[in-house]
C-alpha cells in the first residue's frame, strides 16, 4: 500500500502531461485550419479557435 502512494501520484502527474500536450496539439491544429479557411472569425473580438470551429461546423451542417 506505501509503494502505491508513492508511485501513483508520479503516474497521475504523467498522465496530465501527456493529456495536456495532446489538448495543446489539437488546439494547435484546430487554429491552423481555422486561420486557413476562416481567417477572418479569429479577427473577431471574443472568437478563438474553439468558438471559431465550433460556427463553421455549425454553419456547414
Amino acid at each position: 500500500m506505501l509503494h502505491a502512494t508513492h508511485v501513483t501520484p508520479g503516474l497521475l502527474a504523467r498522465r496530465v502531461r501527456q493529456l495536456s500536450d495532446g489538448v495543446q496539439n489539437l488546439e494547435g491544429r484546430l487554429t491552423r485550419l481555422v486561420e486557413r479557411h476562416a481567417r477572418q472569425l479569429l479577427e473577431v473580438v471574443g472568437i478563438g479557435p474553439d468558438t471559431a470551429v465550433t460556427l463553421l461546423i455549425t454553419v456547414l451542417c
